[in-house]
C-alpha cells in the first residue's frame, strides 16, 4: 500500500471534476425526462413521490377492475332485461290470445290462441337460455349449463322413459275426474233424496263440497261441513218452475265453481245439465234432479275441472327440480288413485326435469350472480329459469298449448258429452288467472330487482369516472415531468456547462509566462 505524495490544489481539482460529472449527469437525466416525459425510471428514483405513486396507481387498477366487470355485468343485464322484456310481452299478449269467445277450432282441433301459445313457449324456452359470453344468464350459480331443455323433451318426455308434461297433465285429470266422471264424488238416490258425499276412500282429488242451498221449501237443502263433507236434497214436494237448488264445490286449485239447477214444466226442454223437469210426483222429480246433478257434475268435471287438474298437474311438473323430481299421481289406475301426489327418489325419478340450472334454496336468485362494483358495493344481477313467474308463464302456454278440443264421440259413462267450446271457455278462463300472476311473482318484478343493480352499477360507473380524474392527476404529478420544467432547466444546465468548459479550457492554458504578459 502506498500513499500518494500531497500536491496542493489537488482536492480543488478533484471537486471540479466531480461537478463536472454531476452535471453531465444532470444533463443525461434531463435528456431523458425530455424524451420519456416520466420523472425517473424507477419508483425507487422518485424519492417521496413514490409513495403517492404507488396509491395512486393502486386505486387506478381497483377502478379499471370494477369497471371492466361493471361492463361485463351491464351486457348480462341489458340482455336478461331483453328477455325478461319479451316474456313480459308475450304473457299480456297470450291473457288475449286466451280471450273468451275465441273459439274457432282448426284442422287440428286448436284455436288460434293455442298456436300462439304452443309458439309463445317456445320463445320463452329460447329467452331464458339466452347466452352471453359462454355464461347462461338464468342458470344462477350454474352459468355453464343451460338452464332449460328443449321443448320436445318439456312436453312429451324422451321416449325412453322419462315421461313430460303432457303425460302428467293426464294423470292429474284422471285422477281428478274419477271413475264416473263425477270428480270423485258419489250420487246416489234414496226415495226422493239426492245424496252427496266424497268417495269412501276420500282421496286428495277432485272436488271438495262447499256447501248446497234450494231456494225453494219443496226442496231441503241439507250440508254437513264434517269433513268430508256431505250434501243432500230432498223433494218433499214439487217445486214451481224457476225454483233453484245450488252447489258449491270446492276445485283441487283452489277456486270455486258453483252449480245451479232449475225446476222445469215437464214440457219445457233444456238441457239435463242446467236443470231438470218437474215430475208428476215428489220422487219422479227427485228422479229428473239426481240426473241433472249428474249430468251437471260431468258438465263441470269436462270443463272447469278438466282445466284446474292440467294447471295443477304443469304446476306440478314446472316446480320440479335436479333434487327434487315433480310429484306425480301414484299410478297406473288414476282414476281411482287414493294415494296423494308423490315425488320418488332421485335415482328412480321418471320424469323429465325441464330446469338444469341451480337451484340451491339457501341462495336468493339474484345474488347467484354477485358483481362487485365498488370497495365495498356489491351488486346482485343473477337469475333463474325456474323463478316463480317464469314456472307460472310456462304453465299457462303449456296447458294451454297442449289441450284438444276436438268432440269427444264416445263419452264412456257419462251422460254429459261436453262441448268443445265450453271446454275452451274453461280453460281460456285459467290460462288468463294464471297469467295475470294475482298475488305470486310477476315477470316485471324480476325485471324492476335487476333494474335496481342496473342503476346501482351506473352510479358506481359515475363515481370511478371522478375518481380515475382525481388519482390520475395525482399519479401524473408524482410520476411525469413537466415539458416546460425540464426544457428550462435543461437549457440552464447547458449554459452553466459551457460556461465551466470555457473558464476550464482557458485556464488549462494559463502559464506565467500568459499570466505576467
Amino acid at each position: 500500500m502506498s500513499i500518494d505524495p500531497f500536491i496542493p490544489s489537488s482536492s480543488t481539482g478533484r471537486r471540479n471534476g466531480d461537478m463536472f460529472i454531476q452535471m453531465r449527469a444532470q444533463l443525461d437525466d434531463l435528456q431523458r425526462q425530455l424524451a420519456t416525459g416520466k420523472k425517473a425510471d424507477s419508483f425507487a428514483d422518485l424519492g417521496l413521490g413514490r409513495r403517492v405513486s404507488l396509491d395512486a396507481r393502486t386505486k387506478l387498477s381497483n377502478i379499471e377492475g370494477w369497471n371492466k366487470s361493471i361492463e361485463q355485468g351491464d351486457l348480462r343485464i341489458r340482455f336478461m332485461m331483453q328477455s325478461i322484456e319479451g316474456i313480459n310481452k308475450n304473457t299480456l299478449d297470450g291473457k288475449g290470445d286466451a280471450r273468451p269467445g275465441a273459439f274457432i277450432v282448426g284442422a287440428n282441433n286448436q284455436v288460434a290462441g293455442q298456436v300462439l301459445a304452443m309458439d309463445k313457449l317456445s320463445q320463452t324456452i329460447d329467452m331464458l337460455n339466452v347466452e352471453v359470453g359462454g355464461r347462461h344468464l338464468f342458470s344462477g350459480r350454474s352459468h355453464d349449463v343451460k338452464p332449460v331443455e328443449s321443448m320436445n323433451l318439456i312436453l312429451n318426455g324422451d321416449g325412453a322413459g322419462k315421461v313430460g308434461v303432457r303425460t302428467l297433465i293426464s294423470e292429474r285429470q284422471q285422477a281428478d275426474a274419477g271413475v264416473g266422471n263425477l270428480g270423485r264424488l258419489t250420487s246416489t238416490l234414496a226415495g226422493s233424496t239426492i245424496s252427496l258425499a266424497r268417495e269412501a276412500a276420500d282421496p286428495p282429488y277432485g272436488y271438495t263440497i262447499r256447501g248446497a242451498t234450494s231456494s225453494t221449501a219443496a226442496i231441503t237443502a241439507t250440508f254437513s261441513a264434517a269433513l268430508p263433507a256431505t250434501a243432500d236434497f230432498t223433494v218433499a214436494a214439487n217445486p214451481l218452475a224457476g225454483d233453484k237448488i245450488t252447489l258449491a264445490l270446492n276445485l283441487p286449485d283452489g277456486t270455486i265453481e258453483t252449480i245451479e239447477l232449475e225446476a222445469r214444466l215437464s214440457n219445457v226442454s233444456g238441457p239435463a245439465e242446467t236443470g231438470f223437469a218437474i215430475g208428476a210426483t215428489p220422487a219422479a222429480t227427485a228422479a229428473n234432479l239426481s240426473a241433472s246433478v249428474t249430468a251437471a257434475l260431468q258438465k263441470k268435471t269436462a270443463t272447469a275441472l278438466n282445466a284446474a287438474s292440467a294447471t295443477i298437474a304443469a304446476r306440478d311438473f314446472f316446480n320440479g327440480s335436479v333434487g327434487s323430481p315433480p310429484v306425480r299421481v301414484p299410478g297406473p289406475g288414476f282414476a281411482t288413485a287414493t294415494a296423494p301426489p308423490v315425488a320418488p327418489p332421485v335415482a328412480l325419478n321418471t320424469t323429465i326435469i325441464w330446469y338444469k340450472g341451480d337451484d340451491a334454496a339457501a341462495i336468493q336468485a339474484r345474488n347467484t350472480a354477485p358483481l362487485q362494483v365498488d370497495s365495498g358495493q356489491v351488486v346482485a344481477t343473477g337469475s333463474r329459469a325456474n323463478e316463480q313467474a317464469f314456472r307460472e308463464t310456462m304453465t299457462a302456454f303449456t296447458v294451454f298449448a297442449t289441450t284438444s278440443f276436438a268432440q269427444d264421440t264416445n263419452p264412456a259413462s257419462t251422460t254429459y258429452n261436453p262441448s268443445p267450446r265450453d271446454r275452451y271457455e274453461a280453460m281460456a278462463e285459467r290460462v288468463r288467472t294464471t297469467l295475470s300472476f294475482n298475488a305470486s311473482q310477476k315477470p316485471q318484478d324480476i325485471g324492476l330487482e335487476i333494474s335496481i343493480a342496473q342503476v346501482s352499477m351506473k352510479s358506481a360507473t359515475e363515481r370511478h369516472t371522478f375518481s380515475l380524474n382525481f388519482f390520475e392527476t395525482a399519479r401524473a404529478g408524482a410520476e411525469d415531468a413537466n415539458d416546460e420544467e425540464v426544457a428550462a432547466s435543461l437549457l440552464t444546465l447547458q449554459t452553466r456547462l459551457q460556461a465551466t468548459y470555457q473558464t476550464t479550457s482557458i485556464l488549462s492554458r494559463l502559464s506565467l509566462v500568459n499570466y505576467l504578459s
